[in-house]
């Protein structure tokens, strides 16, 4: 649940909200599920591109999603990709 609420803060621009989210995620995510870590790095892009950092978000985002193998790449990813791109 941790992962949802760290990316509607994460655009909303509550980003205390965003980072506890996001700590509390880290802590309960199993690694058995690599894309959802793959998501929080990326709303931490997300973040820094919306505060003004397009370029550092836009490559934090980005060198999350290529660490993760392009098999596990899901359109929520790219999506998301886009999304920090565009901020």
């Amino acid at each position: 649940m941790n992962v949802f609420v760290s990316l509607l803060a994460a655009r909303l621009g509550d980003e205390t909200t965003a980072v506890d989210a996001q700590e509390a995620a880290r802590r309960e995510l199993p690694d058995s599920l690599p894309r959802f870590a793959t998501h929080l790095e990326m709303h931490r892009g997300l973040m820094l591109a919306r505060s003004g950092d397009k370029r550092g978000g836009t490559a934090y985002a980005r060198a999350a999603l290529d660490a993760l193998p392009p098999e596990k790449h899901s359109l929520t990813l790219r999506l998301l990709m886009a999304e920090v791109e565009q901020s």
